[in-house]
Formats: structure tokens, C-alpha cells, sequence
């Protein structure tokens, strides 16, 4: 089976108080993030972790990951900064991943939530990133543990998932003699690192 997870911050003490955990410290939300992993995933299992596995110590959280039941992919999050104790722990490490469900429906794994002008080629995105909120906004799904009792959740509850109407398009960029871009940008704040990211991937395909 597969699975989908997003922002453990193992090791993080200040997201206790920064996005309101229920819990008195450090080890006690580790404690409680690992055991419902390990309650839901067998090691046969594969595990897409979109983004921020761990802060601090990176043996002690690299320890913590390698705990954990499955066959794990993580999509590079914002705080993950340990690239080799990272790429140590899991079997695959990217900075975003295609994946068909298999309800044939297309997906984007990426851990800050895209324009939805990029999302053309998708009939979905999975992300994380955002700690509290919707889990299903248009075609955004959010599988951050602070939405989802801190459990993976399940291929099959994420094709379960309904879905709402793809938000009209939010951003226009015109390329203008003398290689100028003039980018006329209308979104909401949850996705502004999406658009910064957005950006910087059209600047690179452009010029590589």
C-alpha cells in the first residue's frame, strides 16, 4: 500500500508552539508522530513524506526517520537541509515527484502548494507546507499531520478525497523586447512560496 504525509518537523521544538501541537515537548510529540506512523505502516509499504522530515541534530532525526516503517520518498521540503543524512534514510529524495494514483488520476508531490496555473498538466496536487487550513482546496491536497490527527493517510482516502473547482488563473507573465518580464500576479497568501518557486522554475527552463 501506499501512503502520504507531509511536515513531521521531528526534533522541532519551536512548531510545538509555533502551529500549536498538542503536546509538552520535543519528545513527546516524536513519540507520538513515530507510533502513528508505525500503527498504520507495514515495512512492504511505500511512504511519500512531502517535505520537512526533521530540524536540529540531523543523526539524532536521521535516527528517527530511519525508525520508521516503509519504503520512503521524501519531496524536499523547506527545512530539509541534511542532504546526506537525508538521502541516508530514505530511497528517494527529489524535489518533486509525478505520480499516478491508482485511480489513474495524475498528481504533483510537492511540498509548497503551486499556482494553479501550474497545475495544467495535473488532476492534482499533494503538498504540504501549510499547517493548518483546508485539507481539499481546488485541487490542492494538504496531508500535513497537523490536519490529519498526525497519521499518514492512505492511497485509497486520498482518492477518496472530493475535490473543488480549480481556481481561475492567478498569475500572467509577458516577455517584452529586451528580455524583460512584466509578471501581473493576483494570489492568496498560502501560495505565495508556490509562485516564488513557480518563477524560479520558469527562469530555468528558459535558461538552463
Amino acid at each position: 500500500m501506499r501512503w502520504f504525509t507531509s511536515d513531521l518537523h521531528l526534533n522541532h521544538t519551536n512548531i510545538i508552539d509555533y502551529t500549536g501541537r498538542p503536546f509538552s515537548n520535543v519528545d513527546e510529540m516524536n513519540g507520538v508522530i513515530c507510533a502513528r506512523w508505525n500503527e498504520r505502516i507495514s515495512p512492504a509499504d511505500e511512504v511519500f513524506l512531502v517535505g520537512d522530515a526533521f530540524l536540529g541534530d540531523p543523526a539524532q532525526g536521521a535516527e528517527l526517520i530511519g525508525s520508521l516503517n516503509g519504503r520512503k520518498t521524501l519531496i524536499l521540503g523547506n527545512h530539509d537541509r541534511h542532504k546526506r543524512e537525508l538521502r541516508n534514510v530514505f530511497s528517494v529524495v527529489v524535489k518533486r515527484l509525478d505520480l499516478a494514483l491508482k485511480d489513474g488520476r495524475r498528481a504533483l508531490l510537492r511540498h509548497v502548494p503551486m499556482p494553479s496555473d501550474d497545475l495544467y498538466a495535473y488532476d492534482l496536487q499533494v503538498h504540504g507546507h501549510l499547517h493548518a487550513g483546508l485539507r481539499v482546496n481546488g485541487k490542492h491536497v494538504n496531508v500535513c499531520v497537523d490536519l490529519w490527527d498526525f497519521r499518514p493517510i492512505s492511497e485509497d482516502e486520498l482518492c477518496s478525497l472530493q475535490l473543488g473547482k480549480p481556481e481561475p488563473s492567478e498569475v500572467q507573465v509577458d516577455i517584452v523586447d529586451g528580455g524583460r518580464v512584466i509578471i501581473n500576479v493576483d494570489v492568496p497568501l498560502r501560495k505565495l512560496d508556490g509562485l516564488i518557486e513557480s518563477i524560479v522554475d520558469m527562469r530555468k527552463r528558459r535558461d538552463p
